[in-house]
């Protein structure tokens, strides 16, 4: 059995105030504690839900993953262990940290002398899903660690659906306090505007129930806040939509015809149907491919064969260039599909366990023309640095061109969501891969002149540790406003936040000026 701390129970903390509702029960789960714990024991545990195998390291540093070793692993099964884990932080002058189990480019959770959260088994997983009928009709809650995956088999059984994420691995944490850009995202909003409350466990130990009539401040950056969200979301409350049918059409054009197709589907996307999503990714198919390839996907979402064939049609009658011929990857036109098969594709897409990532990614200003944008982006669809790399387009527009719901950290967006993802095995490749990505958002900023080209980021697909200063994340208010609250419920910056600039010093904590704004 690993070595592990004895809790403190709830009541021996004066700053822990347990719902009066419902005093928990005695913490459960233990803290393995590196100094104690094997070292192989403790690195398994810390790192076997890593997505990105370019990690920090327990022992040397590295220009761009310094050395960060944490000073307690616990996967919490209940509230009382989460308060326990807060107590602890707070008697050992300690930081916490919370894993719900995404696609952390940077490691979010992996941060130095802090006790790391993983949330993975609270409440049971996906046992923790449940219908809440009182908040209104189709309202569901679940733990952070839930995937969307997860989360939309128990709605299918009763005919609903969630925009989460397209990838069926990424638990619903980050994902929706980054803001969550779900499925049909350009139609549909963004999947923290289906938040409707979030239960919370605080830096001092509060446990508090947040939604737009309680709390209204943390609810605020409970929707756009990611990892500088100042407090352990332990419930998530969301709104959920009428499950439909699924149809996709699906073009693979070669990357010589990238400007022709781009400004194509820029001058379809603010008048297509409002049932589809629309995505242009580069990448090489097959990877012994000499060249990337363009694939253009059209998903409707739709509730029969005749309402997505009218939304399909108009693309395909509307083609810019013939679609490549290639037998063992055809295109397709309005073929029927679902999320489970949606799922698997973009899972058996997803790079292979073991290979090292670096994104980043930049909303492209809506005042461009559909040939300024083409030009801006060409270089880096055509120059992917390895074989399993993609660069993807996401359409935005009409979502991006409506006001966003008050009371909600989430602020920045435009009609041009363009990101990359270099992939690759080697450490030997590291040096080549960074300065592709840096190559790439070096040459955009280049271009860039007076604000007429870039106009901010997004964090889900951000690493603070690549970021250039003045990137911008949040609108100026919203920026303002997520700062005082996270200098009112976690002054010392017990939860970690954004990575860079707010690591442990000399055994205490520090907070992190998060930068830039729109």
């Amino acid at each position: 059995m690993n070595p592990s701390i004895n809790h403190p129970g709830p009541g021996s903390d004066p700053g822990i105030k347990p719902d009066s509702a419902q005093a928990p029960a005695p913490a459960t789960a233990p803290i393995l504690l590196r100094n104690t714990t094997p070292e192989s024991d403790f690195h398994s545990a810390i790192f076997s839900r890593v997505f990105n195998h370019r990690r920090p390291s327990f022992s040397s540093s590295s220009p761009y993953y310094p050395t960060r070793l944490p000073f307690g692993y616990c996967k919490p099964l209940t509230v009382s262990d989460i308060l326990a884990c807060v107590a602890v932080a707070k008697a050992e002058n300690k930081r916490i940290s919370i894993r719900s189990g995404g696609h952390s480019w940077a490691c979010w959770s992996v941060r130095h002398d802090a006790i790391l959260l993983d949330m993975i088994d609270f409440e049971g997983g996906v046992e923790s899903i449940r219908w809440e009928p009182e908040r209104g009709e189709g309202v569901v809650s679940c733990a952070s660690a839930v995937t969307s995956a997860q989360l939309n088999e128990f709605l299918e059984k009763g005919k609903r659906v969630f925009p989460g994420g397209h990838c069926p691995d990424v638990g619903l944490g980050g994902f929706l306090l980054q803001g969550g850009m779900g499925w049909n995202c350009k139609n549909w909003g963004w999947a923290c505007e289906y938040v409707v409350g979030v239960d919370v466990v605080t830096a001092e130990g509060e446990v508090l129930h947040c939604d737009k009539t309680q709390n209204e401040d943390l609810f605020f950056a409970a929707r756009g806040a990611g990892p500088g969200f100042p407090a352990i979301v332990t419930r998530f409350y969301l709104r959920t939509l009428p499950l439909l049918p699924m149809w996709q059409s699906l073009y693979f054009f070669d990357i010589a015809n990238f400007k022709d197709v781009l400004e194509w589907l820029i001058k379809l996307s603010p008048t297509a149907s409002p049932t589809l999503e629309i995505v242009l990714v580069s990448s090489f198919i097959p990877q012994s491919s000499p060249k990337p390839t363009l694939t253009a996907v059209f998903t409707s979402f739709s509730p029969s064969h005749p309402s997505a064939l009218a939304a399909l049609q108009p693309i395909h009658d509307s083609l810019p260039c013939p679609p490549s011929s290639n037998p063992d990857h055809p295109s397709r036109f309005c073929q029927p599909t679902s999320l489970p098969k949606e799922y698997a594709a973009q899972l058996a897409g997803n790079a292979a366990p073991g290979f090292r990532t670096r994104s980043d990614n930049a909303y492209l200003s809506n005042n461009l023309s559909p040939s300024q944008v083409a030009t801006a982006l060409e270089p880096a669809f055509s120059t992917l640095p390895t074989k399993q790399s993609t660069a993807l387009w996401f359409a935005m527009n009409p979502t991006s061109r409506r006001t966003l719901p008050e009371n909600m950290a989430l602020s920045m967006q435009s009609d041009h969501y363009f990101s990359v993802y270099a992939v690759w095995k080697e450490d030997v490749d590291d040096e080549k891969c960074d300065a592709w990505v840096k190559g790439v958002f070096d040459k955009l900023e280049e271009d860039e002149e007076e604000g007429t080209l870039l106009v901010g980021s997004y964090l889900g697909d951000a690493d603070f540790q690549f970021r250039q200063a003045g990137w911008r994340f949040w609108g100026e208010e919203e920026r303002g406003r997520l700062e005082g609250v996270r200098g009112r419920w976690d002054p010392r910056g017990r939860v970690c936040g954004f990575l860079v600039g707010d690591e442990a010093v000399d055994g205490g904590v520090k907070r992190l000026d998060i930068g830039g704004t729109a």
